[in-house]
């Protein structure tokens, strides 16, 4: 769909991907996989101090309104899109703050 429907406001997305690895790559107990994304994908792991897995802290987060993928026992995946807005992304940091 944003490839045909929505191209017009891919930068919009790829710029909230960005505030986003931004903001996770500054909360203790995540990595931020590789660098800032150039696409609207945001991969970050839970560091090897934090005893949880991905798993519980996606359920944590699910209980406070915020939904992000799992993708490994200590990895997530999060994609911005056109239901994403900025303060979905401030809820998303201040979220995995409380949680962590």
């Amino acid at each position: 769909v944003a490839l045909d429907e929505m191209v017009e406001r891919l930068g919009e997305d790829h710029r909230r991907a960005r505030t986003l690895a931004n903001g996770l790559a500054g909360i203790p107990g995540l990595s931020l996989d590789n660098s800032v994304p150039d696409t609207n994908m945001v991969f970050v792991s839970l560091k090897d101090n934090v005893p949880l897995y991905s798993s519980q802290v996606a359920a944590r987060l699910t209980e406070k309104g915020v939904k992000v993928g799992t993708v490994g026992p200590r990895r997530f995946r999060m994609v911005t899109h056109y239901w994403i807005d900025d303060e979905g992304i401030e809820q998303t940091l201040k979220e995995f703050n409380q949680v962590l």
